[in-house]
């Protein structure tokens, strides 16, 4: 639901920026030059939260769960008794990603990109449990991506290499007697980038990107408090850490360059 939403506002935006440009197809082109650029992007992939242990807070063991947590609602501008409904999960690939970066020109048809960004996902919705209480579920990262492109005219085609720092995932659930907080912590991981972009004026392009990367776990914490009685929990990773969150993802784009 949320993807094809933004998906629609970003077709919507390159089919403005389109009209607008008074600038004709032979004129355009990406340049080798040094630019300042920002970028946000949505996209979508990887796993959800079915390879990560789940605090039960009946009695406050961890189980692996074969269904995903989700948040369900009904569609806007439906009545609720239609029984039209949609589901939101949060994913390691998504959902939305910032960038500010620089463009420099190795040659006249090769540029190298590099950018620092920030990218998260999250849910939120009412606990079934008959608890009355709410629960969230948010991945968040800092990135570094470094992308060598040749230009073709109004195209360019990128591969790369993408750096995540400190992958941070935390599932909350809270009410009016108990919070618990647990977060999954990551090691600091690489992957790999392809990209391409058309440029639709001299300072505005849209792309589509692939990312392969993946997560190795490090530790689980959790702080869980119940009334009067307060539970805190570590559990490091011992065996199956590697590789435990697939994190790919496909996404379109939407940059700026100064």
């Amino acid at each position: 639901m949320k993807l094809k939403s933004v998906l629609i506002i970003l077709l919507s935006t390159f089919c403005a920026v389109s009209v607008q440009s008074k600038t004709s197809h032979q004129e355009i082109s990406f340049k080798a030059e040094s630019r300042v650029f920002t970028q946000v992007g949505v996209q979508t992939g990887g796993d959800g939260t079915e390879p990560l242990p789940i605090h039960n807070r009946g009695d406050g063991n961890y189980y692996y769960y074969s269904e995903p947590l989700v948040v369900f609602g009904v569609w806007d501008n439906v009545p609720s008794d239609a029984s039209q409904f949609w589901e939101d999960e949060a994913k390691a690939g998504g959902f939305w990603k910032f960038d500010l970066g620089l463009e420099t020109p190795l040659s006249e048809n090769v540029v190298l990109s590099t950018a620092f960004g920030y990218q998260f996902d999250s849910i939120e919705g009412d606990l079934t449990d008959g608890s009355g209480g709410k629960g969230y579920f948010g991945m968040s990262r800092k990135t570094f991506d470094t992308i060598a492109f040749y230009n073709l005219g109004q195209h360019r085609l990128g591969l790369g290499a993408a750096f995540h720092f400190s992958p941070k995932f935390i599932h909350k659930e809270y009410g009016s007697n108990f919070d618990l907080k647990s977060r999954y912590h990551f090691e600091d991981a690489f992957g790999i980038i392809l990209q391409y972009d058309y440029l639709v004026n001299n300072n505005v392009s849209l792309g589509v990107r692939l990312t392969k990367i993946s997560y190795d776990i490090s530790k689980l914490t959790a702080n869980y408090q119940s009334g009067d009685s307060f539970d805190n929990a570590e559990v490091n990773c011992t065996t199956n850490c590697k590789d435990l969150i697939e994190a790919d993802s496909l996404g379109v784009h939407l940059t700026y360059r100064f």
